[in-house]
């Protein structure tokens, strides 16, 4: 019994190499391509093989994991409309957020003349109420507010404040100041709830593969966001305050596209109720109690 018992303890203990191989290829070219895409062109043979390349092994990596005996991650899993939803919720945060922090420094310096310092005391309009909001969505949830609501909300403030950065990036910074308030509380707002929310829709023996899997697709579309627009930053050239406002508006606008379409996915994943996680057998001490 105990032979038994240890070598299936070894044999779930195992991790899929092949399907690990394949995902971190998969990522890595991808990256590649779209770095390369800006130097290149986006239409140049390398930026094509790499985006082929990329597509095909994470199509081998959806084989693998649906045919492996202990794979990083179930398919199963997305089966949950809610978990999948809830996911996308992060990948939006990472395409308005995420890119507002790393390319506002820039474009304030560049197009204003702001020195370091005075970027960075103007980007605390979009961090500090990143301290705040969460403590509002715990009231709200508190007080009975549906997570998906909380959720949708997040969603709105994010694009809408995005697209309203943009739109007010021209008159002056002052302008700018409530649209980057508006993404801080968006982003915020979900911070706290995702984690947990999501894994609440996924069975008790997956929570790890749950956790796992919203970590790599928060890391994963931060990654592919900002070398995507910043490859397009990089693509405009010339005077400082026209390259600068030029690659702010070109990143507003892609950035508020991916971003309103993940948006309405999560939107329409999270209100259809998909499969509930299955509960937990009662313990044997709960039948003696």
């Amino acid at each position: 019994i105990r032979r038994a018992a240890a070598h299936e303890k070894r044999r779930a203990a195992r991790i899929d190499w092949p399907g690990a191989a394949l995902f971190c290829t998969a990522t890595t070219v991808t990256l590649g391509g779209l770095a390369l895409g800006s130097a290149t062109g986006w239409a140049s043979a390398p930026f094509l093989l790499c985006t082929a390349v990329g597509i095909g092994c994470y199509g081998l990596f959806a084989w693998r994991e649906s045919t492996a005996p202990n794979p990083l991650l179930s398919l199963g899993t997305l089966r949950s409309r809610r978990f999948s939803g809830i996911t996308l919720v992060v990948a939006v945060a990472s395409f308005t957020f995420t890119n507002a922090v790393a390319y506002l420094p820039v474009f304030f310096q560049g197009a204003y003349g702001a020195s370091a310092g005075a970027s960075g005391a103007y980007l605390m309009f979009l961090t500090l109420p990143v301290l705040v909001a969460p403590l509002i969505a715990a009231r709200l949830t508190a007080r009975g507010t549906p997570a998906h609501t909380i959720f949708t909300w997040s969603i709105g403030l994010l694009v809408v404040g995005l697209v309203l950065a943009g739109a007010t990036a021209s008159p002056g910074l002052v302008w700018m100041t409530l649209p980057m308030v508006a993404v801080g509380i968006g982003f915020g707002l979900q911070a706290g709830l995702v984690d947990g929310e999501a894994l609440a829709h996924v069975p008790p023996e997956e929570a790890g593969m749950g956790a796992g899997w919203i970590n790599t697709v928060r890391l994963g579309s931060e990654a592919i966001a900002v070398s995507l627009f910043g490859s397009l930053f990089a693509s405009f050239a010339g005077d400082a305050d026209d390259a600068s406002r030029g690659g702010f508006a070109a990143i507003t606008i892609g950035s508020t596209l991916c971003a309103a379409v993940l948006g309405v996915a999560s939107v329409l994943l999270m209100r259809r109720p998909g499969p509930a996680a299955p509960a937990e057998e009662p313990r044997a001490a709960d039948h003696v109690a």
